[in-house]
């Protein structure tokens, strides 16, 4: 089972996600090392997302202006459930509220909605209730979803191009399969002259799709439906990055992507004040599989005793120019600053590296369908081109 854990320790409280048997073991991992175990939920990993439709950098934009304009939690809260279009974000902020009147704080409020509030959220909230500063954790997040965002459109942006260039050189070279290569074929019968192999198995495939069109629909419109999957469901998306991911070009820049990520993420939770191994166990969830378990061994060696630097050395985790960073922020005590730059540093390698692929991907796929389409127009005309030449003879 797993359960969602809020402990004190020295004063300072924070949320841990805990796997037991049983709420006795759990409360038994929580109280480790002295903690104090304020509260534990089970949390119901089949639990599907609420049907609420909104935008987190809206939500917290305005949460944000309520507060610097002097409102307190509960008067924001309920000042945006006044006002949400929406049915079913309203139903969450008004559950919201009611669990804010019953002594519930902000962060577990929200927490009882994982579904709509990422967790990196709800524990730089929960860190912010401790030392105070909601209102700057929550611009602190906003520019850390800005960033993300910034990433994430320059990656879909590069493979907008090559997708379009793919679809519509598809749908040219379905074109010359369905509707000119079976006029050809009439000519070619009529002939009586033998047809180069390549050539009737164009023709054949044209004829094929031209007599099961009903099949044909079905298999394209299950293509689009596979396609659809691997890009918009979760388990689709995880599949399609772990096969990007090992392309041997590709490979570099997921890796970069995963870093960048890794430090944003870290410098925004160790600024909301969440200790260094708690915030790089939730910083698993940015990374790819591959190096999620080498932050699980890092953590354990952070728990030994040894330095963050120390902790990934001799990983893919820690590029040369990070070590440098990181030892800088750990004898300095800016650690959260300097992850932060060193995200800066890699957004900057990422944008080279996708830029450099573009430029090369573009012009082989143009070469590749361009390529293709040659093929089958000069298997179309080589026959003709053999006709017209013996009857010049």
């Amino acid at each position: 089972m797993k359960f969602r854990a809020l402990v004190s320790v020295a004063g300072r409280r924070d949320w841990l996600d805990i796997e037991a048997e049983s709420t006795a073991a759990a409360l038994v991992q929580a109280g480790r090392n002295g903690a104090r175990v304020e509260r534990l939920d089970v949390v119901d990993v089949e639990k599907k997302a609420e049907k609420a439709r909104f935008t987190h950098s809206v939500f917290l934009q305005e949460t944000l202006t309520l507060l610097r304009a002097g409102l307190n939690i509960v008067e924001t809260m309920e000042a945006l459930e006044r006002k949400e279009p929406d049915p079913g974000f309203r139903r969450v902020l008004a559950d919201v509220v009611r669990r804010l009147r019953q002594g519930a704080t902000f962060s577990e409020a929200l927490f009882q909605h994982a579904a709509l509030f990422p967790t990196v959220l709800v524990a730089g909230v929960a860190a912010s209730e401790t030392s105070g500063g909601l209102a700057d954790t929550l611009q602190r997040y906003l520019a850390y979803d800005e960033k993300i965002g910034q990433i994430r459109r320059k990656v879909i942006s590069a493979a907008i191009y090559p997708a379009l260039l793919m679809l519509v050189g598809g749908a040219v070279i379905l074109f010359l399969l369905v509707y000119v290569l079976p006029k050809f074929s009439v000519i070619l019968e009529g002939s009586g002259r033998s047809t180069a192999d390549t050539t009737m198995l164009l023709v054949r495939t044209g004829q094929w799709i031209q007599a099961h069109p009903l099949l044909f629909a079905t298999m394209l419109i299950g293509a689009f439906a596979i396609m659809a999957w691997l890009l918009i469901s979760a388990p689709g998306r995880n599949a399609t990055k772990a096969f990007l991911a090992r392309v041997p070009v590709l490979s570099t820049i997921f890796a970069t992507l995963g870093l960048s990520r890794l430090y944003r993420t870290l410098a925004l939770l160790l600024d909301s004040g969440i200790p260094l191994s708690r915030a790089l166990e939730m910083s698993k969830g940015v990374v790819p599989p591959g190096q999620s378990r080498i932050i699980s061994s890092a953590i354990l060696r952070l728990k030994g005793g040894e330095t963050l630097t120390e902790a990934l050395a001799g990983t893919s985790l820690i590029p040369p120019i990070a070590e440098s960073l990181l030892r800088v922020g750990e004898r300095s005590g800016e650690l959260a600053s300097m992850c932060d730059k060193l995200a800066n540093f890699l957004d900057i390698a990422l944008d080279r590296k996708v830029d450099a692929f573009t430029k090369l991907f573009e012009p082989i796929l143009m070469a590749f369908i361009g390529a293709v389409i040659g093929v089958i127009v000069l298997a179309m005309y080589s026959p003709i081109f053999d006709l017209v030449g013996s009857v010049g003879q």
